[in-house]
This record gives C-alpha cells, structure tokens and sequence, in this order.
C-alpha cells in the first residue's frame, strides 16, 4: 500500500512523548576541506541511495509511487564474472542484480557499484595472478559508457572477520584494480574504501587495510547493530570516522539497515527511537555525506551469517514509512534531479 505524507503529526507526538528526536547539528570537527576525491556535496547536502537488488528496487519505487527516487541505486557484481551488466543476474543468494537496468533507464541518477572480492577461497589471491583481468577490463569499459558518476566500493567490508582478507593481500588487490581501471582510461569512477565498523579481522587495526590517499576518493562504513548500541559512542564506528577525517576524505554509510527488523504491528514509534532516530542524528553529526541504506527483508535471502535478520523494509510499518519520508524529502538529501550531476562536478561526455 503507497504512503502518503499526512500520518506524521503522529509520529512526532510519538516521538516527543518519548523524548527521542532526530538531532540536526553537526559537529565542526567533522566539516572539513577534502582532499584527493571526487563527486562530493557541498557542506549542507547529503546523497540518498537505497538498494540493494532488482526486488528491493522495484518494491521502493512502488512505495513512493515512482517518484521522487534517490539520487542512486546500489548494485553488486563479483571480480570473478562480468554478470549484471547485460541483463539480470541471479546471485548464489537468491537476489538479482542488473546494473544494465540502471544505468539504462534513469536519467540524472548516480550509481553506487559494489564489487565482491574476498580474501578466503584465493580469490584475492587469483585477482592478484591476473585470473580475473578480463573481468576487470569488462567493467572498466562498460563504466566508461555509462556518463555518470559511480561509486565504486572495492572488495566492501574489507575489515571482517567474514572475508577474511589479509591487509597487505588487500591492498595490492585494491591497488591493482584501481590501476587497470586507470589504465583503461576511466574517469567517472569513485574509489570507496569500505569498512565493516566492527571488530576487524584477527584484530588487525583498521587502518593497515588502507590503499593509499591517492587511491581512496570516499571512505564507507556499514551501519546495522550500532544505532541499538549507542552509535554515538561504538569504537570501531568512530575510528574509521576519525581516520577519514585524518585523511580528508568524505565518509559515505555505505550499507545500513535495522536488522533487528521493522514490524508490521502498530508499534512504529519504538522502532524509529530505536533505529532511525540516532541513525539519522549520527549522520547529521558526523557530517556523513551520503547514505546507501538497504531496503531488505533478510530471510528471504541465502547468506550466510544472518540468519538472526529479520524483514526490515520501510514500509512494513505505516510509521517508519511516514516517517522516512519526513526526513528524506528534506533539501538536505541530494534526489534524482537534472541538476545531480552539476552538484556534484560532474560533466556529461555528451548529449542525450
């Protein structure tokens, strides 16, 4: 059923009743001159993203009764094949992917790329021998025909204990990449360097996993567990944050979503306090200047790992729904527009 606007007087009740308001200032600390990146807002404004497959895609669109859509969808292929680009592509979890979809059928849109690479199973090891280098090539000349900017996380969520990826094979796999993108003459391509914000890979500091200033444009963090555990406060959150800072790179919520689940009863008010509302302020506060938040109903996916999620879509709930909508549509979050590209600094390469 399509939400409209008018429910969210009760939500504000709601939520002052429970003393839990979305905070809107931002720390100063966190407002700083980047360097070395590319496709960046300007101080007061933050990119939208939702995703993360074909079927949450289409089910959002549905939702805001195909409008006023993000400024970009999130779509994942993996370094081993070149599929989605050409037509849908089933994933072993169960979800499609189609950058071809995107990238075709809506205009003044960015893309938020997600390449799968991890360090168990060799494959970081295989991309190192070259076993992937067609792969590699395909992508780099099919984003070169795409004339938009895309945001391309390499190898997401480096840092956990899930992908077991050693930080120096990490490294030169990134690095590699990067270079053969390059080499291909790529231009429109934003380097994200994607941390998983939680307790790393046999302890490794985080920041043994880093590339390189002059091969990172953004730095990412997945948000699922911190906002029920004091976001404000979580360790590994904060230093991610505070090594971007140190590196002067803007810092994109490259994943995110209430896993704990977003119910259908009547209760939306307790799941916004106890998700979104310090979601949100984190943002604000930390001067976050793009948010890819995940659409997903988790146990109809085949992953490993998650078999707690729980059906976290927005409009499960009547509440949440309204109340997204409230602060989304604020002139703060970047949208599908004709002027994205120039707020961004991107030029097209040529008419439509």
């Amino acid at each position: 059923m399509l939400i409209g606007l008018n429910c969210w007087n009760s939500i504000a009740v709601a939520q002052k009743k429970a003393n839990k308001e979305i905070s809107t200032e931002v720390d100063p600390e966190f407002i700083y001159d980047y360097e070395q990146t590319k496709y960046v807002p300007s101080t007061d404004k933050t990119l939208l993203f939702v995703g993360q497959n074909q079927s949450n895609i289409n089910e959002y669109r549905a939702f805001t009764n195909f409008s006023n859509y993000p400024a970009g969808w999130s779509a994942y292929w993996a370094v081993t094949e070149f599929s989605g680009f050409e037509g849908p592509w089933t994933t072993s979890s169960g979800d499609t992917q189609d950058h071809h979809f995107l990238a075709k059928d809506f205009d003044n849109m960015v893309l938020h790329s997600a390449m799968w690479m991890v360090g168990k199973w060799g494959v970081a090891r295989s991309t190192l021998n070259g076993t992937y280098d067609e792969v590699i090539v395909q992508y780099a000349q099919w984003a070169k025909t795409v004339d938009r900017p895309i945001y391309l996380r390499l190898g997401y969520e480096f840092d956990g204990p899930h992908n077991a990826f050693e930080p120096e094979e990490y490294v030169e796999a990134y690095r590699y990449i990067v270079d053969i993108m390059r080499a291909e003459g790529v231009t429109n391509v934003a380097y994200v360097w994607h941390s998983y914000a939680a307790p790393t890979y046999k302890g490794y500091p985080v920041t043994d996993w880093y590339p390189g200033d002059e091969y990172v444009d953004w730095v990412g963090i997945s948000v699922f567990f911190q906002p029920y555990e004091d976001i404000f406060n979580h360790k590994e959150t904060n230093t991610v944050l505070d090594f971007a800072k140190e590196k002067k790179k803007p810092v994109m919520i490259a994943e995110s979503n209430p896993v704990k689940g977003i119910s259908t009863k009547r209760s939306g008010a307790k799941v916004w306090d106890d998700w979104f509302v310090d979601f949100f302020s984190f943002c604000y506060q930390k001067n976050i200047k793009a948010i890819a938040f995940i659409n997903e109903n988790w146990p109809r996916l085949r992953i490993d790992g998650i078999e707690e999620w729980k059906d976290a879509r927005l409009y499960n709930n009547d509440k949440v729904a309204e109340a997204w909508l409230e602060e989304t549509n604020k002139e703060r979050y970047l949208k599908q527009s004709p002027e994205l590209y120039e707020l961004l600094g991107y030029v097209k390469n040529r008419e439509d």
